[in-house]
């Protein structure tokens, strides 16, 4: 099948189907099934790797923030995290 085969199923099943649901519960029950079976991305991690020079660098760049008071609180920095997921 090719990938415009398959968006036209698509959106005939959606169109016979979905479309002609009226009900709220059926269509979570639907939604709940169809996660359940569809495959999940994995979004594997990058693994960076720096060079010893690299890292030092930025750990001399992290001092010199410290010192010049560029920092994030705990708080800030958890609040922050938060909307990385």
């Amino acid at each position: 099948m090719t990938a415009m085969e398959l968006q036209q199923w698509k959106q005939n099943f959606i169109r016979d189907y979905l479309d002609e649901i009226d009900d709220m519960e059926v269509l979570e029950k639907i939604k709940k099934y169809a996660k359940s079976i569809i495959p999940k991305k994995e979004n594997p991690r990058p693994c960076i790797v720096h060079s010893q020079e690299e890292m030092i660098a930025k750990i001399r760049e992290s001092e010199e923030d410290i010192k010049h008071g560029r920092i994030i609180s705990s708080d800030d920095l958890e609040k922050e995290m938060e909307t990385w997921f």
